[in-house]
């Protein structure tokens, strides 16, 4: 990320609220009021990170133990990822293999 480290810790710090801000929601069982513009707009910035950083090779883990996202929401996520970009499993096996990433 390009920017001071300044901008650096404030984005962080913003992120690490964002996502405690929404696990409160979550838990309070108020996860359908977030807009789904919002939603979708979070979604589309987390992955183009994800995507820069693969660019850059790091392999980083998206999900442990302390994230405490069951396997379902895994599937529904990767799903509805895959059903927006019009892709097909048989794809995803593909590029796995042809990017060395299984």
């Amino acid at each position: 990320m390009t920017g001071h480290p300044a901008d650096t810790r404030d984005l962080v710090d913003t992120a690490e609220q964002l996502a405690a801000s929404l696990n409160g929601w979550i838990a309070a069982g108020r996860a359908g009021a977030l807009p789904n513009e919002t939603m979708r707009h979070l979604m589309a910035a987390l992955v183009k990170v994800y995507a820069a950083k693969f660019d850059e090779g790091q392999r980083p883990v998206l999900l442990d133990a302390e994230s405490d996202v069951s396997a379902t929401a895994v599937l529904v996520t990767a799903s509805a990822l895959m059903k927006a970009s019009n892709l097909e499993i048989f794809e995803l096996g593909m590029w796995q293999s042809w990017s060395g990433t299984r």
